[in-house]
């Protein structure tokens, strides 16, 4: 039944109703991305949204809530001492009510700019020297936050950052803070007494580079920054290019892209400056860390090895000590690992501060180093859960094995953020066969089941339970990330001995390597595949193009079902033997002996390597689904499949892998098995010389138009512009190249190569229409 009570619309005589499409269009004008100018009463957030006003109304945008633990207030709004005593505020210097906000979400705040660099330079604190190096001095309580790359080094007295406390000496570290990432935070303490002076230096390995190779490393803000920031260069002649810049406001970015630096939780500091303290014990500290996907468990890790490589409050011989002693990293994160490429797990000896995302330092660096690896084929443990925890147990045996020549050495267990279900099996074997001396979780907010399962594993070992990473605003997806490690990985230069550096080169311009895959010199055992095992005349279509696993074979024990086969008919003695790791193990009660029948099938297909139909490589039997035993092998890398010479039974693949680790392999007589898994794709492998064509071009471009405004630059001084751009190969010069001659790249238009059922649906309203019932 219909009503006459009629609502009223209290519009303004002078602004006309607006239609529903006209106010969602006005409505969008207003919601900014974080890189767009900042109007009146706006927050700098990444997302903004309205309440909905009524037609007519003023529209007021404000920020987001920020999100938070539930079991926690206000952990991002206070910032403690490494010792756990509280000095400061949030990073913009004030409090709000995060419980309020997370009870209504609807609540609008208000929220000023986001305050970055406490420092203000000046004549007294602020010095620019030759090749724009800075000289900057920060009073007690400062801060400072530096966007790019550069390389930092103490003068006088000390600064904090990312976990780690840096005291004057002659070391230099290299600091990438890109925006793909939180930017670090330098410090000088409040409890301090005396100032602290430091350099900033430029500082070009070559990553800035790959901007030219692949969209996401563009927009890093390590391209044509300035040394000061924009409010601090009003005074300045000529403003200097330089590889950093100092941020004082989010408006200084030059990208105008949103700016966040690290914030470490109240509760996070509390924890990190205990750990520290226990550094100097009789036995060294094994902490686990856990939790779900997007908790900060790498982040955490990060500050924590940092850490425990700088202790809280000792004397330097006691620091000096700690960094010769080093910290060993268990990263057993095969989707996001920190110093190998995807795909693999590792355990390193860190001995530098990690001041860097991933891909910074796909490989570690001069003297950080990795003591074994070991490839799993997957991004995730649930492939083959098994010989996830066989490689784990392996690398936790070496751990102890490096207490021989490092006693003291404290270990850092990264874990995957799979905690359900068999992720939580895989934690609770972990734990019980590790039995390490703390377990930190990521989360206040459980599940309940697994904190009480991690805890009864644990016995009487505590478990502490940390508030989640706060994570407002991200730029790259983990897909992205994973991209961007694979791609530094693959162009690293090999043995840089002053540090990691990278070729801009597009791998199609590098020679690749030539591996005989067949035969009696062959230079590889054959090709072995985990998971889904295709069949022998569908190997050369799975591997080409793709990415393998280069595992070295220790011993011929490692290929199960070896000693059954006619082939070269060893392997029954060398399997009976025991390793130093293995003998190490059994005097130690805290750890398990891997089973070695875990890896014996119970029956094996013969042949146990078969040559492929059409092209004969060598490829094991897949019929036997079998993996390696990570107690007989290990895996040096990645290589990339370029393509397969038939005709000369060869395999040309493009890996950094150094040559003289290739040599020495060769030299001890040592096997190599090429293991293909369920990686990504290397789509941006076949996309690089694209890309560099097309930014050539629109560089090209750009040039040109600048002669024709009547530019003052000749012909020369334009084309040195370009620097930070590799030089092109001569395939791209020719004006014919294109996606044609690009292998596995085709180039579609429109709706082309695309289903039917594809296409967007779009429903059609009539919004002036009246309803039926009416």
């Amino acid at each position: 039944m219909s009503s006459n009570k009629r609502r009223k619309l209290e519009v303004p005589p002078d602004q006309p109703p607006l239609s529903a499409f006209a106010r969602r269009k006005a409505l969008q004008s207003i919601t900014r991305s974080p890189g767009s100018p900042k109007k009146e009463n706006e927050g700098y957030q990444g997302k903004l949204f309205t309440t909905g006003p009524s037609v007519g109304d003023d529209v007021k945008v404000e920020a987001p809530p920020t999100r938070v633990d539930r079991n926690t207030t206000s952990s991002t709004q206070h910032d403690l001492n490494p010792d756990g005593s509280q000095t400061e505020r949030d990073e913009a210097g004030q409090s709000s009510s995060l419980e309020s906000r997370v009870v209504s979400p609807e609540i609008q705040v208000d929220r000023p700019p986001l305050a970055l660099s406490s420092f203000r330079p000046n004549k007294s604190n602020f010095g620019e020297l030759g090749n724009g190096t800075l000289r900057i001095k920060l009073a007690p309580g400062e801060r400072l936050v530096v966007l790019g790359q550069y390389e930092l080094s103490v003068k006088k007295g000390q600064v904090t950052m990312m976990g780690s406390i840096i005291q004057a000496s002659k070391i230099s570290y290299p600091v990438f803070a890109l925006l793909s990432h939180s930017v670090p935070v330098i410090r000088c303490l409040a409890t301090d007494i005396n100032e602290a002076e430091i350099s900033l230096r430029q500082y070009q390995p070559g990553l800035e580079t790959l901007g030219a190779l692949s969209p996401l490393y563009s927009n890093l803000g390590n391209k044509n920054l300035a040394s000061l920031g924009i409010q601090s260069q009003e005074n300045l002649e000529k403003p200097t290019k330089s590889t950093f810049q100092i941020l004082f406001s989010p408006e200084d970015a030059s990208q105008q892209t949103y700016v966040q630096p690290i914030i470490s939780a109240p509760e996070w500091n509390a924890v990190l400056a205990k750990c520290s303290t226990n550094v100097i014990d009789t036995r060294p500290p094994i902490l686990m860390i856990c939790g779900p996907k997007s908790s900060g468990k790498s982040t955490f890790a990060k500050l924590l090895t940092n850490k425990l490589l700088f202790p809280v409050e000792a004397p330097f011989d006691d620091i000096k000590k700690s960094k010769q002693t080093g910290v060993a990293l268990l990263d057993i994160d095969p989707g996001q690992p920190e110093y190998s490429p995807p795909g693999q797990l590792a355990l390193l000896h860190i001995q530098d501060p990690n001041y860097g995302p991933p891909f910074t330092h796909p490989i570690p660096g001069t003297e950080s180093r990795i003591l074994r690896s070991h490839a799993i084929g997957a991004l995730s443990p649930a492939m083959d859960t098994n010989h996830y925890m066989a490689c784990v147990l392996d690398l936790v045996s070496h751990y102890q094995h490096l207490q021989l020549t490092a006693p003291g050495c404290p270990l850092v267990i990264n874990t995957p953020g799979w905690v359900l279900g068999t992720g939580l099996e895989i934690l609770v074997e972990l734990i019980t066969r590790t039995r390490p001396s703390g377990i930190i979780y990521m989360s206040q907010e459980g599940p309940p089941e697994v904190v009480n399962s991690l805890k009864e594993a644990a016995k009487s070992t505590p478990v502490t339970t940390l508030p989640s990473q706060v994570s407002e605003y991200t730029t790259r997806t983990a897909a992205h990330l994973r991209t961007m490690q694979y791609l530094s990985y693959f162009h690293v230069k090999p043995e840089s001995h002053n540090g990691l550096s990278w070729n801009g080169l597009p791998l199609t311009s590098i020679p690749p390597w030539e591996i005989i895959y067949s035969g009696e010199n062959a230079g590889i055992l054959g090709v072995m595949c985990y998971g889904e095992q295709p069949t022998p005349d569908l190997l050369a279509d799975t591997i080409n193009g793709s990415l393998l696993a280069v595992v070295v074979i220790d011993d011929m024990a490692a290929i199960p079902g070896w000693a059954q086969t006619e082939q070269e008919g060893v392997g029954a003695e060398k399997s009976a033997e025991t390793t130093p790791q293995q003998d190490l193990l059994a005097e130690d009660t805290n750890m398990a002996i891997l089973e070695e029948d875990s890896f014996e099938p119970r029956q094996i297909q013969t042949p146990l390597i078969l040559p492929t139909p059409k092209e004969g490589i060598s490829y094991f039997n897949p019929a036997n689904s079998i993996t390696l035993n990570p107690r007989h092998s290990h895996s040096i890398g990645l290589a990339l499949v370029r393509g397969i010479d038939v005709a000369r039974r060869r395999l040309q693949v493009l890996t950094p892998i150094a040559p003289s680790v290739i040599q020495e392999i060769n030299d001890a007589g040592k096997s190599v098995v090429l293991v293909s898994g369920k990686l990504d794709t290397p789509g941006w492998a076949y996309t690089e010389e694209l890309t560099l064509k097309t930014n050539r071009e629109r560089e090209e471009s750009t040039n040109d138009n600048m002669i024709l405004d009547g530019a003052e630059e000749d012909e020369d001084e334009i084309n040195i512009k370009g620097t930070d751009t590799p030089p092109v190969s001569e395939s791209l010069r020719n004006p014919g190249h294109g996606f044609e001659n690009a292998p596995w790249v085709e180039k579609l238009e429109g709706s082309q190569g695309r289903g039917v059922g594809s296409r967007v649906w779009r429903v059609r309203r009539d919004l002036g229409k009246q309803g039926d019932g009416e």
